[in-house]
């Protein structure tokens, strides 16, 4: 009997080689699992503002609303507010970067900042004298990451004085006020106007004041709103010197009650 057999193919070095790729190939072809993509981050604060009240600077900003991938900015969790303090006379505020960090403010519970609207208020009563502040705010997200933050810088100037006797009369759902301007403003001060402010007998006053420009005269009539309800008023002065406005610290306090229609 005669045994056939068929001898197996013998594989050249090539054929092996190409093999070999072909099965590296397909390996780098399977899906792996799937790697979460980073989330985008909130954009820069904007309409960032610096005013003088008194001894101390109010910054105010608007609350981004989408991130700098122009998604809706979900996971915005609050603010950093970074100071830096410079020689105002020959200092250069923005050659570096502000890195105290002053404030950490959370848009559940802004204090001590005050929320109105869209917009933040934050006041820092730890300026000093004399110098200029310089600022960032830094929108932070539920992770802790830093978006892109919006700068700021003033020099601190003397504020000009109060007006004094605030007086009030109370009449149908209105109250009439009254005050007495600044006998002197220091050399350079320009008078603008004044600055009225109104809160409840138990709240705060707001950071922004009723009128929405300088009044020119040291009076106003106020509409408020129940009768017998008590309310609470402060006057400040604003002028110019240079090209800085300038607000005062504010008068003493007068409370009264408007009366009901007659």
């Amino acid at each position: 009997m005669t045994n056939f057999s068929s001898p197996l193919p013998r594989l050249t070095p090539l054929i092996a080689i190409s093999l070999l790729l072909i099965t590296i190939l397909a390996a780098c072809g399977k899906k792996g699992p799937v790697r979460p993509e980073l989330a985008a981050l909130p954009a820069a604060p904007t309409q960032l503002q610096i005013a003088q009240q008194g001894e101390d600077f109010l910054l105010s900003w608007t609350i981004p609303t989408h991130n700098e991938d122009g998604k809706p900015a979900e996971d915005l969790l609050g603010f950093h507010i970074y100071r830096l303090i410079y020689n105002a006379a020959d200092g250069c505020p923005t050659c570096r970067d502000p890195d105290e960090l002053v404030a950490v403010i959370a848009l559940a519970h802004p204090d001590p900042a005050v929320r109105l609207g869209k917009r933040l208020y934050w006041r820092d009563e730890a300026v000093v004298p004399g110098t200029g502040h310089a600022y960032l705010v830094v929108p932070v997200t539920v992770g802790g990451h830093e978006g892109s933050s919006a700068g700021t810088y003033r020099a601190w100037l003397r504020p000009p004085p109060a007006p004094a006797s605030l007086q009030t009369e109370a009449g149908d759902q209105q109250v009439r006020l009254t005050w007495t301007p600044p006998a002197a403003l220091a050399d350079g001060q320009q008078l603008l106007g004044y600055n009225l402010y109104r809160r409840p007998a138990s709240g705060a006053f707001p950071p922004v004041a009723l009128n929405a420009e300088p009044l020119r005269e040291p009076l106003l009539t106020d509409l408020v709103g129940e009768a017998g309800r008590e309310a609470v008023y402060r006057v400040t002065t604003l002028v110019r010197s240079g090209e800085l406005v300038i607000e005062s610290a504010p008068s003493p306090e007068a409370t009264v009650a408007p009366q009901g229609a007659r």
